[in-house]
């Protein structure tokens, strides 16, 4: 029997969402005192919460109730099997064999997921640890059209806890689909986590615009014009170091912008590591968590912004915005009757006329052919607690910054970065590189890719590195030394004005080359040269100052500079795309040009360096690395081509292993 699961807002594509609001509709003209519905007569619902409901639990039987369905649930799941060390895959067996349906609650993230993969009936997650919960997104996107109309265009302010908050991470992802403007303040240490971000970007192409608080005056001065502006409508604003000005600062921050809605979430003191990050006693403590109350609410500009919560609360928003006809929480915690009566007839539906979930975007899947391989990062993810139902797989997604290779996993969408692979028949390894992702693709349609945590961790299964293949030099140090001085001409001859240059390296070669060139150009024009350097890697990215010798730890300012990118290696141009879109969510530059010591060709982003020290055409089987003293031990500075060769069975193939 096909079935339709919802453990996650993407099981629904937004014409379906838009199908269970139009469903909604017709719930809430149903009389609560006539007769039930009997859309789902004969129909049993299990509700299985291993952490406390009210809300959710209530309105789920409520909704299967008034449909003419019939509810079975276990009123302590502490009380259950579970408390004599059942599996999840044994009680979602044995469960689907009582019920049509299961609604479930979990305290570890992707366990609904799990479960969904060993129940015969449709899975419907509840809430799961601090990863998502799709039906309260339902229910809040389903509010906000009931009172706004609809939903694209909308101002949403988030507030809170936004690190743990399951409801929060669902609900970014359900407004960017639906093209609101998103504007989020967080508690300090409780900012959206780094995999939410990516996969706004990612999957939504909803771009974040970090903002670092430090200064309030540039924060409210510059947020108009750069971070909610209308030709970029789909933009996060993330405040990181929120203290007690900012809410008071936030009715300026949004001058001439329509707040359509706050939503207000508590601190998730359940899911805090005690005295840790965000818990009591440290970060995100009382003093600086984002409240909302009635004067807060008193600006003219306000008068239309609705405030919502997810429910409970506990200070976070005061009482006295409960008589407010702008406070609709409690509007919006009755509306969950009425959206999940929809969502039940959909799923029942879908069975009834075998529609699967909707085609999804592929994103290859990995899983470890060894016993051992790579691990969710993610302590509470389902496959570190739940060891009997699970084994860690992972979705691999190659257009991660810097051309880096992303595992994130499939249960809870936590990442990390591979940085080392091998092949299981030739039982040798290496070091993921770039340029090795068509290799990657063909190893894993073979079934033949091993991907592991650490060279020890390929060694201890019989694991040995692949042997350096053909290589020869092809720029010694003077060569490097003499391109580097050329280009140093060629960009002071160009540059108007140099006190406006400012050189910024993509680390970490391309950060010694750009302090080089700096030196070069002090000398040439007998004034220092501001020199920075972009850090890209596959969880995030951050601009920071290369040579703070005034002990600033802040970033240099791109705002009308000169800005020369510098590079040691061009190849297809996707990590200067992602170093360029660093600077200019940092600001607007008068002028960005590019310079790299080798260009091989091979682009296949529209990238042109303007200054280059050597053209070297290679093929798609050859590498190109630069080498230099302040990072080989040699102490040599030189540039190498390597020959890459597919491995076979046999002693003579071989990939050069060097060349990562």
């Amino acid at each position: 029997m096909k079935k339709r699961d919802l453990t996650s807002i993407a099981d629904l594509n937004n014409q379906e969402i838009e199908e269970i609001f139009d469903l909604a509709d017709r719930m809430l003209a149903l009389d609560r005192t006539g007769p039930k519905a009997k859309l789902c007569d004969g129909k049993i619902m299990a509700t299985l919460f291993y952490e406390p409901s009210t809300r959710t639990r209530l309105s789920f039987e409520s909704a299967m109730q008034r449909l003419g369905g019939s509810v079975i649930s276990c009123p302590d799941m502490k009380s259950s099997s579970t408390a004599k060390g059942e599996s999840i895959a044994d009680t979602a067996r044995v469960v689907s064999s009582y019920a049509d349906l299961l609604v479930v609650r979990h305290y570890w993230d992707g366990a609904v997921q799990a479960m969904a993969e060993y129940a015969d009936v449709p899975v419907i997650n509840a809430g799961d640890g601090s990863h998502e919960h799709p039906t309260q997104t339902l229910c809040d996107l389903y509010t906000l059209r009931k009172e706004k109309g609809e939903l694209k265009g909308l101002t949403v302010v988030i507030c809170g806890d936004l690190k743990n908050g399951r409801t929060i991470h669902s609900l970014v992802y359900g407004l960017a689909r639906f093209g609101a403007h998103v504007v989020t303040l967080a508690a300090n240490g409780m900012e959206l986590p780094q995999y939410v971000l990516e996969k706004l970007e990612r999957e939504y192409h909803y771009g974040l615009a970090p903002i670092a608080s430090g200064d309030l005056h540039s924060v409210v001065r510059d947020t108009d014009a750069i971070y909610l502006t209308p030709n970029q409508p789909h933009q996060l604003a993330l405040f990181t170091q929120v203290d007690t000005e900012v809410q008071n600062r936030l009715t300026k921050m949004v001058s001439g912008i329509k707040v359509d809605a706050f939503y207000v979430t508590r601190k998730q003191k359940e899911r805090m590591k005690e005295g840790g990050e965000g818990g009591e006693g440290g970060e995100g403590g009382n003093g600086d968590y984002p409240r909302i109350g009635e004067k807060f609410l008193k600006d003219r500009r306000f008068k239309d912004t609705v405030v919502m919560h997810p429910l409970p609360r506990v200070d976070e928003l005061s009482q006295e915005v409960d008589k407010d006809r702008r406070g609709i929480y409690f509007k919006q915690a009755a509306y969950g009757v009425p959206i999940r009566m929809a969502l039940l007839k959909f799923l029942f539906d879908a069975v009834g006329k075998g529609r699967s979930r909707p085609p999804q975007r592929q994103i290859p899947l990995y899983e470890s052919p060894e016993p051992i391989g790579p691990q969710c990062a993610n302590a509470n993810c389902v496959t570190r607690t739940e060891k009997i139902s699970t084994r860690p797989r992972f979705e691999l997604i190659f257009t991660g910054p810097g051309g880096a290779l992303i595992l994130r996993c499939f249960y809870c969408d936590h990442q990390l970065k591979v940085r080392f692979m091998g092949h299981t028949r030739a039982r040798k390894y290496c070091n993921y590189d770039v340029t090795l992702g068509e290799t990657v693709r063909e190893w894993l349609e073979q079934g033949e890719l091993a991907i592991f945590d650490s060279i020890k961790q390929a060694e201890e299964l019989g694991y040995e590195p692949y042997k350096s293949g053909p290589q020869r030099n092809i720029m010694d140090e003077g060569e490097i030394r003499e391109a580097i001085s050329q280009m140093s001409e060629q960009i002071l001859k160009e540059s108007e004005d140099p006190d406006r240059l400012l050189i910024l390296g993509i680390r970490t070669k391309g950060s010694y080359i750009a302090q080089r060139i700096a030196e070069e150009l002090e000398k040439k024009c007998q004034r220092r040269i501001e020199v920075g350097e972009i850090e890209i890697y596959g969880t995030g990215d951050d601009l920071r100052r290369l040579s703070p010798s005034d002990g600033e730890p802040s970033a240099p300012s791109v705002k009308e500079r000169a800005v020369i990118l510098v590079d040691d290696v061009i190849h297809t141009g996707m990590t200067v795309k992602n170093a360029l879109s660093i600077i200019f969510k940092s600001g607007r530059p008068r002028s960005v040009r590019l310079a790299v010591l080798v260009d091989r060709g091979h682009r296949e982003m529209p990238v042109k360096p303007n200054y280059v020290g050597k053209h070297i055409p290679s093929s798609e089987r050859e590498r190109v690395r630069v080498k230099l003293r302040e990072v080989e031990q040699d102490e040599k500075d030189k540039v190498v081509i390597y020959s890459i060769v597919t491995p076979e069975i046999s002693d003579q193939s071989a990939i050069s292993h060097e060349a990562y």
